[in-house]
C-alpha cells in the first residue's frame, strides 16, 4: 500500500476519539480492547461479534501507539492488523458512511469498473 494511503488510514483513525468515547485514557483503551487482540492473535480474525465502536477504538489506538512510538515505520507495516479492522468496519452491517474507512485503490478501480459495465448507465 502507498505512503498515501497510510496517511488517509491515520487521518481516518483520527476522527474518531477512542479516550473519550470508549475509555478515559490509552491504558483504559488498552485493556478494553485485550479481547479483541487476543482473538485477532490467536486466529488472525477480527472477531465478527466486534461492533463499530469497539473496532473504531481499535484503529483509533493503533493510530496513537503508532504515533507515540515516533512513527518511524509507516503505519500500516507496524500495525499491519489495520487492514483487517478497516475491512471488518467497512463490511459490518452497522456501518454508516461517517464511519467508512477510506477506500483503498482497488476498491476505487472495482467501483469505476462496476459502473463502467452496467449497462442501465450505458443505454438510454
Amino acid at each position: 500500500m502507498s505512503m498515501n494511503y497510510d496517511q488517509l488510514l491515520i487521518e481516518w483513525a483520527h476522527t474518531y476519539h477512542g479516550y473519550e468515547r470508549l475509555a478515559g485514557g490509552p491504558g483504559e483503551l488498552y485493556e478494553l480492547l485485550a479481547p479483541l487482540r487476543h482473538e485477532f492473535n490467536q486466529h488472525g480474525m477480527v472477531p465478527d461479534w466486534a461492533g463499530i465502536d469497539l473496532l473504531r477504538g481499535w484503529a483509533f489506538y493503533l493510530v496513537r501507539a503508532h504515533r507515540h512510538s515516533g512513527g518511524y515505520e509507516p503505519f500500516t507495516v507496524e500495525y499491519p492488523e489495520v487492514f483487517a479492522i478497516a475491512d471488518a468496519i467497512d463490511k459490518h452491517s452497522a456501518v454508516t458512511d461517517a464511519d467508512r474507512p477510506p477506500a483503498t485503490t482497488w476498491q476505487l478501480i472495482e467501483t469505476s469498473d462496476v459502473l463502467r459495465n452496467d449497462s442501465s448507465l450505458s443505454r438510454v
